[in-house]
């Protein structure tokens, strides 16, 4: 068994990441303190595992790695580093598992540095660990009883990883009043919410909207209930005055979506786009059209 100094090798990182600093590489900093302690390779933090690596190994990389996030002297480079691979190595969850309600601590106080960068990286993989503390950060930046930690755009995109969660009412409060893309991930983010069918739809037909606020509402509204989509939709293609891109988009959305078209009148539809088809100008529609009409051809059998 190899008795490893945690010194030496906080130093061999730190080490690392300044000379890959200095020489304008930061995604190569910490290579050659992961060889050193991983003993033949990268495997402990990023590649490949080898078989004959010593527990202590491990241990001692994690314990650095911590110690590294934890320490106020450390500049936001070596905890960027340090993240990177302390992520890897989340991915053996067997052998990171004593380490990882450490992790959890470090990346809830990151969240809270002054560093924009740190802030970011720690929400998302705190988002991504389902962590009830970070959740609870992203949704007070957004109500604004704490100062914002990340942009509120990402900060909506990063909370609506909880499908399950209670930001709905939020995400449909933004939705309607928040800034241009603000609104755009709010929308996304309902895409799994059943009570802001009504929402989706509005912003879907609402022609004050921008093609593309209403085109992000029309996706999520397909998600969220097909038939309701598959009635806005047919509204906006066989509506002469709509912007052509969007009726073409909503028209495709149709043909890869057969549990939406299937809740249409195809008897009355089919013949419809047909003469939209003929009176069209738009190559973009046309082609929906055709889309459309071949997904719903009878399926031969051989």
């Amino acid at each position: 068994m190899a008795d490893y100094d945690i010194e030496a090798l906080r130093k061999s990182f730190v080490d690392d990441v300044t000379g890959a600093k200095r020489a304008g590489s930061a995604a190569s900093a910490g290579v050659s303190f992961t060889r050193g302690i991983s003993r033949g390779g990268d495997g402990l933090l990023g590649g490949e595992a080898d078989e004959a690596e010593e527990p202590e190994t491990f241990e001692s990389a994690m314990r650095v790695l911590l110690d590294v996030l934890a320490d106020d002297a450390a500049v936001p480079e070596q905890k960027i580093i340090a993240l990177e691979r302390l992520g890897a190595a989340a991915f053996q969850p067997q052998r990171f598992a004593p380490f990882h309600a450490e992790f959890v601590e470090r990346l809830r106080a990151l969240a809270l540095s002054d560093d924009k960068r740190l802030r970011l990286l720690a929400l998302d993989r705190l988002t991504l660990e389902d962590d009830d503390e970070g959740k609870r950060m992203l949704r007070e930046s957004l109500e604004g009883t704490r100062k914002p930690l990340v942009p509120a755009a990402t900060a909506v995109r990063l909370l609506a990883r909880d499908e399950h969660g209670d930001a709905a009412p939020l995400f449909r409060e933004l939705a309607r009043s928040g800034p241009v893309r603000v609104r755009e991930e709010s929308l996304r983010a309902l895409a799994a919410d059943a009570e802001s069918v009504d929402l989706l739809a509005e912003v879907s037909s609402d022609k004050s909207e921008s093609a593309r606020m209403r085109e992000v509402a029309a996706m999520s509204l397909k998600a969220a209930s097909p038939e309701r989509f598959a009635q806005v939709a047919r509204e906006l293609v066989l509506d002469e005055q709509e912007d052509d891109r969007l009726r073409a988009t909503a028209l495709s959305a149709l043909a890869f979506a057969p549990e939406a078209a299937d809740a249409l009148d195809g008897e009355a539809f089919e013949p419809e786009l047909e003469g939209i088809r003929e009176a069209t100008a738009s190559r973009a529609l046309k082609t929906s059209i055709d889309r459309y009409a071949q997904s719903r051809a009878p399926k031969t059998t051989e």
